[in-house]
């Protein structure tokens, strides 16, 4: 199972997570939302992360261009989109770009972008809140790499990982304030996920 832990803010939080054995790194750049980072600020902690480690920009662009341009500036291996639709989502991954899209919990939304993404995260909407709900019902079958995101803990991993999802996706859960991450929680819900 492949485990990111998202909303990254500083230098020592990127270290700890990959430290822990996280697959991959989430920076936020949502402007208005808590853990948003600047590009550049992005760009530096990935430079000093390990070739081994995926580097994920979360973000909500307006076209295709503005992925790229973001995607380059930040110099992230994969963006995960919260807008564009599946025409565009295909053009980002044409040009070379790993392309998670995040999808609301339903089989129409999977569907829809299952053929052009080569991931899908499921969450409650809107994304990023740290809502729970019930994981039970998304749809994971529709799609071969289905991340579970929204609400995820120490106390609901084990019953989340159970559904066989290709991934967790946690942020608010390995927390000790906003955009600080609690290292026993981070090493514990990847050891969770990978036991």
């Amino acid at each position: 199972m492949k485990v990111k832990i998202c909303g990254v803010t500083n230098q020592a939080d990127a270290f700890l997570c990959e430290e822990a054995g996280a697959d991959a790194i989430g920076f936020v750049h949502f402007p208005g939302r808590s853990r948003s980072v600047p590009l550049e600020m992005i760009a530096d902690m990935c430079s000093h992360l390990g070739p081994m480690t995926t580097k994920v920009l979360v973000c909500a662009p307006k076209d295709e261009e503005e992925t790229l341009r973001m995607c380059d500036k930040a110099a992230t291996d994969v963006v995960q989109l919260y807008s564009l639709d599946p025409s565009q989502v295909q053009s980002v991954r044409d040009s070379g770009i790993g392309v998670i899209r995040a999808v609301k919990p339903t089989r129409a939304q999977a569907l829809r972008f299952r053929e052009v993404a080569d991931a899908l995260l499921f969450e409650q909407w809107p994304g990023g809140t740290g809502r729970q709900y019930d994981y039970s019902a998304i749809p994971l079958k529709t799609c071969p790499r289905a991340i579970i995101a929204g609400g995820l803990n120490l106390d609901n991993v084990r019953q989340v990982r159970s559904l066989g999802p290709y991934g967790l996706d946690v942020s608010s859960g390995v927390e000790r304030s906003v955009g600080r991450k609690d290292p026993w929680l981070v090493h514990e819900f990847v050891r969770r996920c990978k036991a």
